[in-house]
């Protein structure tokens, strides 16, 4: 079964007739005079579902055909401008709903296919969780610990220390569920308009669609952090636009959605949690339009949380039950962290040096007193690299380079 219906005629779209003349005009209001091909692309639909509406419109005179190609490779090539008085008209449904753009895929129609892509974590076994973590070093147990909370597709909490890649581990995550995902431009729903497809934070794969109002994207891996609120986990209202942005949490759907510094965010991690407790168990959420209505969407992803903080420190126990999983991240071993500093060194292209490496664990590391991390390699490195371009030195490891990128990396001051 394909996951997009195909549309064949403009009834495909369970969206008004009324709507889409609406869309034409302001679409024309707003560009000014277009040939009927640009229309079809700002509405991402195919030109033979909308020729009809144009010449309705244009024998209603709202619409007129301007320029000198009129009549010439029919309507698809023609020039279209509003006349004197469609601008009233165009102007008047433009001071209420000013959304211009794709025609928007309806509530009930976006349930449907993220329910045919909603993500199923039970088929994660622990070969699918080896390979997906295959790129990093982790501690040894990992993968029995974090596999099982993956499966279980409920919260998860992964706490420690700053700088040992609890960020990372959220975000291989989304390599687990594999394949891709359809989102629409814009939602329509009672009456209102919700832009959905955000660049930031969808990845397109394709724009050719069987239904161009939809992209075919890679699941989403969304980070919100310390600026989160509880407002941004509703519609927002656009009063300029006369639209809604779609909260975060709605366009993490299919995906992965990390609240990244737990506990340090504007609202509470209670409050933050008690938001979440019935979308979690019933996998359905409530927003509010400006009108007080509530409306029902889909809440399909998996919620990870990172936290430098300790459990105990969030919440009491009857908070911390509400999070299946809680998984420390601990600093790498000397064993972990020399596999990491190699690895790092094959990606800098620098050439390993034991001498050197010992230098920074023997003498750098033991005489500041600092715990290794799984960060440091990496952002050590970029430094010894920085040192080595500048100075025109080979790309290879030295206790000179070690030692500037020792005291400018920490500045003389020791880690937590």
């Amino acid at each position: 079964m394909s996951t997009l219906k195909k549309i064949k005629t403009l009834t495909d779209l369970d969206i008004s007739i009324e709507m889409i003349q609406e869309q034409i005009l302001k679409t024309i209001y707003v560009q000014g005079a277009i040939i009927g091909a640009e229309i079809s692309e700002v509405l991402k639909v195919k030109f033979t579902l909308i020729e009809n509406e144009l010449v309705s419109l244009k024998k209603r005179d709202l619409l007129g055909v301007v320029g000198s190609n009129a009549g010439i490779g029919g309507y698809v090539s023609m020039k279209f401008d509003l006349t004197p008085k469609g601008r009233v008209r165009a102007k008047e449904i433009f001071d209420v709903r000013s959304y211009v753009g794709p025609i928007p895929v309806t509530m009930e129609e976006y349930k449907n296919v993220i329910t045919k892509k909603k993500i199923v974590t039970r088929g994660i076994n622990i070969n699918k969780i080896q390979n997906v973590f295959k790129s990093m070093t982790l501690a040894k147990g990992y993968f029995e610990k974090v596999g099982p909370a993956i499966n279980s597709g409920g919260p998860i909490l992964f706490y420690g220390k700053p700088g040992n890649g609890k960020t990372m581990i959220a975000e291989k995550i989304i390599d687990a569920f594999g394949d891709y995902i359809y989102v629409p431009h814009c939602l329509y729903v009672d009456g209102q308009f919700i832009k959905y497809f955000d660049e930031k934070v969808h990845k397109p794969i394709s724009y050719e669609t069987s239904d161009p109002r939809w992209i075919k994207v890679e699941r989403p891996f969304i980070v919100v952090g310390g600026e989160l609120t509880l407002a941004m986990l509703d519609l927002v209202y656009k009063d300029e636009f006369k639209y809604y942005e779609a909260p975060v949490q709605l366009k993490a759907n299919g995906g992965v959605l990390l609240v990244d510094d737990f506990g340090r965010q504007l609202l509470s991690p209670q409050e933050l949690l008690n938001r979440w407790i019935y979308p979690l168990e019933k996998n359905i959420d409530y927003l509010t339009l400006v009108t007080g209505k509530k409306i029902e969407v889909p809440f399909d992803q998996m919620l990870v949380f990172s936290s430098n903080l300790e459990p105990n420190d969030l919440g009491d126990d009857a908070f911390l039950r509400r999070i299946k999983y809680k998984i420390e991240v601990t600093s790498p071993t000397l064993k972990e962290f020399t596999l990491i500093f190699k690895k790092q060194c094959e990606a800098f292209e620098l050439s390993y040096n034991e001498s050197a490496f010992n230098y920074l664990v023997n003498t750098l590391y033991k005489r500041d007193g600092l715990d290794f991390r799984g960060c440091h390699s990496r952002d050590l490195l970029a430094h010894v690299q920085d040192f080595n371009s500048f100075y025109d030195k080979k790309n290879t490891l030295t206790k000179e380079n070690i030692d500037f990128a020792w005291n400018s990396y920490f500045s003389g001051k020791k880690a937590a």
